[in-house]
């Protein structure tokens, strides 16, 4: 599922305006679910978390809309938190099948009406340990899903195209400019299961890495 979150997006840049910082964090429930929002402004990009689990996911915004795609280990994980939205009967019984649906809606709303003083700026030490619980072994939402790490950046000069899941990885953590740059110009991103001194790269402004590209 996806969601329009353009409002949000513009309430969410005023914040960041006032707390002076391009990035910021603040918490949501929904039903049992206790969660945390970073929010990075120069890539349009957020890392949603899940507390009691310690699990996480990257998501961009693409013209406004939210990508709401989980990576499936998540997904079951927080499954029996989630709404029901209907039973289905098989020759083996009957099951009930949930929806992120509700969650995004209350994560969107969230989003909407989240007061300033709601809201935290998160330390290096925090965007790293959030980005280490967005691991995962599901190989069609990331073939690294073990290498959450930003490492460095590689040009495809004598190797072919650069791969469409890698520039899905790359869009999830930098967002859609930095996305189109690497599939015009055939740069891949590498990434690394350990923390290194540009992991952080994605906070800053488009420009700022383009000319590090």
């Amino acid at each position: 599922m996806a969601v329009n979150i353009k409002n949000e997006i513009a309430h969410l840049t005023a914040i960041c305006k006032e707390k002076n910082s391009d990035t910021i964090l603040f918490s949501f429930e929904h039903n049992r679910i206790r969660g945390s929002v970073i929010f990075f402004l120069n890539s349009l990009t957020f890392l949603f978390g899940i507390k009691d689990f310690n699990v996480g996911w990257l998501a961009p915004v693409t013209d406004g809309v939210l990508s709401g795609r989980l990576p499936t280990d998540v997904f079951k994980r927080i499954k029996d938190m989630l709404d029901v939205v209907e039973f289905v009967k098989t020759d083996r019984g009957e099951y009930a099948k949930h929806s992120t649906a509700g969650l995004f809606q209350t994560i969107s709303t969230r989003m909407r009406i989240i007061q300033t003083d709601e809201v935290m700026v998160p330390s290096d030490e925090e965007m790293i340990e959030s980005i280490r619980n967005t691991r995962t072994n599901d190989k069609e939402y990331d073939k690294e899903g073990e290498l959450p790490f930003f490492k460095t950046w590689s040009r495809n000069t004598n190797r072919g195209r650069v791969k469409v899941h890698n520039l899905e990885k790359t869009k999830r953590v930098f967002g859609k400019e930095i996305e189109n740059h690497c599939r015009k110009h055939n740069i891949s991103s590498v990434w690394s299961a350990t923390p290194t001194e540009r992991s952080l790269l994605f906070r800053k402004k488009v420009k700022e890495i383009t000319n590090e590209i």
